[in-house]
């Protein structure tokens, strides 16, 4: 059972490792072989969900039509965990990219993906990206509510 769960993990850093090339590279027919038909997904750009391929292939058209240049994606703390049929990871993700204005933008965005194996292969049928928001000072927030 141990070098299944192994190789699931494996499998499933291999697809993460593939999407992040196909990002980097601006490859969105790459990108979408990651995802299962039936994703949902939660994303820092609006709507707050996404339903279906076709739906979160818009949201990354979008993303490669208003920037341009190079693509900066680097991971870290990731973790990964697999079963026979399910496994999810969670890391953080800094993002950098230039928009069509020429303004510069940087994000550290946190990712938690949800793989579903089908037929052997590790689809995503959940991601759900956030960006840390700066808040007030708690006595502030308190002051805010009365």
């Amino acid at each position: 059972m141990g070098s299944d769960i192994d190789a699931a993990r494996i499998a499933v850093r291999e697809s993460i490792d593939r999407w992040i090339d196909a990002v980097r590279a601006r490859d969105l027919d790459a990108m979408m072989n990651a995802y299962a038909d039936d994703l949902v997904g939660f994303d820092v750009m609006p709507p707050a969900r996404h339903e279906g391929r076709d739906a979160w292939r818009r949201v990354w058209a979008g993303f490669f039509e208003n920037t341009e240049g190079p693509i900066d994606f680097e991971t870290s703390e990731m973790r990964i965990e697999a079963g026979a049929d399910l496994a999810w990871c969670h890391l953080l993700n800094r993002v950098g990219c230039t928009g069509k204005d020429g303004t510069r933008h940087e994000a550290l965005v946190r990712a938690t993906i949800c793989f579903r194996n089908s037929d052997g292969r590790w689809l995503v049928a959940h991601e759900h990206a956030s960006i840390p928001m700066p808040m007030p000072s708690p006595g502030a927030c308190e002051s805010a509510a009365q």
